[in-house]
């Protein structure tokens, strides 16, 4: 059973679906990410292909300020719904069902932290990569997972990488606003 690691709700299982390809974050590699990332107090994220919410609720159990999840499986979204309103999280959680990238163009804020993890195979496309771009806040960060087989950057044009951690069969690239 996969369980939030630290903070508000440090223990608490996570929702667990044993159904289609979602690839929950271990416990180690979510440890790793979020004491890199250190404090999240009042930060604005946004969770791309959530899956279970495991990302985004270690954010908010971490003190972030609100999550936008969003994942294509409406059975993943129910489930997430379904914790955070056993848990009392109110409007500092939000869910879209719906395809990326084209769901995002419907979003209009900008975030401090993008936790991007998508399947291993799926290969990111330009137009994905130029709206992660977009949504992100001048000094946010966006953190994209991949498979450790995956080394070469990503190709954004105004975000660089500016620290990588391997955990496992897991890579963590780590980008900011460029600095040109």
């Amino acid at each position: 059973m996969t369980r939030i690691v630290a903070g508000e709700w440090k223990g608490h299982p996570l929702p667990n679906l044993k159904r289609g390809s979602a690839r929950p974050t271990t416990e180690r590699a979510r440890t790793i990410l979020f004491d890199t990332l250190f404090d999240l107090r009042g930060w604005e994220v946004l969770d791309l292909f959530s899956g279970t919410g495991a990302l985004g609720f270690e954010a908010l159990s971490r003190g972030a300020a609100s999550v936008l999840s969003i994942d294509r499986d409406r059975q993943y979204i129910e489930s997430q719904r379904d914790w955070a309103i056993k848990h009392g999280l109110g409007d500092r959680f939000e869910t879209i069902c719906g395809k990326l990238p084209p769901v995002l163009a419907s979003i209009q804020k900008h975030y401090d932290l993008i936790l991007a993890d998508p399947p291993y195979d799926l290969e990111p496309t330009t137009s994905l990569l130029h709206v992660l771009e977009k949504l992100l806040k001048p000094t946010g960060i966006l953190v994209y997972e991949r498979s450790r087989k995956e080394s070469e950057p990503l190709d954004f044009q105004a975000l660089e990488l500016t620290r990588e951690k391997v955990v496992a069969e897991t890579r963590f690239n780590f980008y900011k606003a460029s600095q040109i």
